[in-house]
């Protein structure tokens, strides 16, 4: 009786570390802004194009929320509405946005924010969500800060 306890055991450490190195594999493949539009005199209504690779389960992500920062001050705050990530597979997804430009940050520099000679290093983004199973189990994600010209080089 022991003996089965101790595989049964040992099995389950097994699987749990198999399903882990999964969710470890799980990034970004590519990224698109498709639009942006004002929405009245500080708001802002964005569409991206996010690629996920995901090799392990289906999950939601809840809670989105982001920080665009612009030569180390805050600029757009932006939030997405709940999704769904398919498990196992390579997919891109539609993502809305929509946010509002920070209290001190000039809406004038947005156009510079988007323009195409704008210095990537310049942009950090900082980043918060939720990820949920099926089965209830979640974990909260954060990332602080990430250097904009950084992330897509891995991309």
């Amino acid at each position: 009786m022991r003996d089965i306890r101790s595989i049964i055991i040992a099995a389950f450490v097994i699987l749990l570390t198999a399903c882990t190195s999964k969710f470890e594999e799980i990034r970004p493949t590519s990224f698109e802004l498709v639009s942006v539009s004002p929405q009245g005199l500080g708001g802002i209504a964005a569409t991206v194009e996010i690629g996920i690779h995901n090799p392990a389960p289906g999950f939601e992500l809840s809670g989105v929320e982001a920080l665009v920062r612009f030569k180390g001050r805050d600029a757009v705050l932006l939030e997405a509405d709940d999704m769904l990530v398919e498990g196992r597979s390579d997919k891109v997804y539609n993502v809305p946005l929509t946010g509002r430009l920070a209290e001190n940050f000039n809406p004038f520099e947005l156009l510079q924010l988007i323009g195409s000679e704008v210095d990537m290093s310049e942009i950090t983004l900082s980043f918060k969500a939720r990820a949920t199973l099926r089965s209830g189990l979640g974990k909260d994600i954060e990332y602080k800060d990430i250097a904009l010209d950084k992330l897509l080089e891995n991309l």
